[in-house]
């Protein structure tokens, strides 16, 4: 008998993807082999110019109970390349999704921990359930949010990350709120369909500028306002004038339509 994919994606609509982790017998907790099937449904759909915006959400009570704790036991027992290489998975999961050249909508409900709230840091924006709780728990385990941290401390900030990583505290969706880690609060009957609503207001906008808007923050945020930063700014916004998108959409502006966007995006982020 074939296990049932633990990464499903269905199209409710055209341009629109959604990713649903599927392993609700552990909370949708993160292993070796469940995050290489979540890389390349990713991979998958970054190469798919019909998707333009992914939705994330996940079947079950919870969206992600964070790590598996067997798995994590059993690595304890590999090698030090061995611990580094699952590491890297995870790592990597995050730099796709954190990279990745369309919009990413994470859906979250429940209790998401751990790995999951690096997920969570790592996604476009979030909506989650009135319901939902968090924490960074790795503490109480004696481990470190390591791989999540790059992510979750460049959100919520050093100082908070400090409070939450080291108290392993648990926090409502109130205080993700409040940290940024979540845009919008809904029920848990309202989750899909206020998705779908975000999903296709970003629908509207250009995919070669939503792709561009997703390259330039991040440089943004690393650098301070300098020489440098000004000439890269000028620099990028003149070469997006000369785009076809850019150059649809003025038109359109200026003769009161709806623009007509090119049907995909060629833009890959490194």
């Amino acid at each position: 008998m074939t296990k049932p994919s633990l990464v499903l994606t269905k199209t409710p609509h055209e341009g629109i993807c959604i990713i649903t982790l599927n392993r609700p017998e552990k909370r949708n907790a993160l292993d070796g082999i469940f995050i290489q099937e979540w890389i390349t449904v990713l991979q998958q759909i970054e190469r798919d110019p019909s998707v333009r915006v992914v939705l994330m959400n996940a079947n079950g009570e919870h969206f992600c109970a964070g790590a598996d704790l067997a798995w994590m036991q059993k690595m304890a027992h590999c090698s030090q390349a061995e611990n580094i290489d699952d590491a890297m998975q995870l790592a990597n999961l995050l730099k796709i999704i954190h990279q990745f050249s369309k919009p990413v909508i994470g859906l979250i409900h429940g209790a998401t921990m751990g790995g999951g709230l690096g997920v969570i840091a790592s996604c476009d924006m979030v909506i989650a359930t009135t319901d939902s709780v968090f924490c960074f728990s790795e503490t109480k385990m004696g481990l470190a949010p390591s791989v999540i941290s790059p992510y979750v401390v460049s959100v919520i900030g050093e100082r908070l990350a400090r409070y939450y990583f080291l108290t392993a505290e648990k926090f409502n969706v109130q205080t993700a709120t409040e940290l940024t880690l979540v845009q919008q609060v809904v029920s848990k009957t309202e989750l899909l369909e206020a998705g779908l609503i975000l999903s296709k207001k970003l629908l509207n906008n250009s995919p070669h500028a939503l792709a561009e808007v997703k390259k330039i923050i991040p440089l943004v945020a690393r650098n301070s306002i300098s020489e440098k930063t000004i000439q890269m700014t000028a620099e990028h916004l003149a070469s997006m004038r000369a785009s076809k998108d850019a150059q649809e959409g003025l038109k359109a502006f200026l003769e009161k339509r709806s623009p007509v966007w090119e049907s995909s995006c060629h833009y890959q982020i490194k």
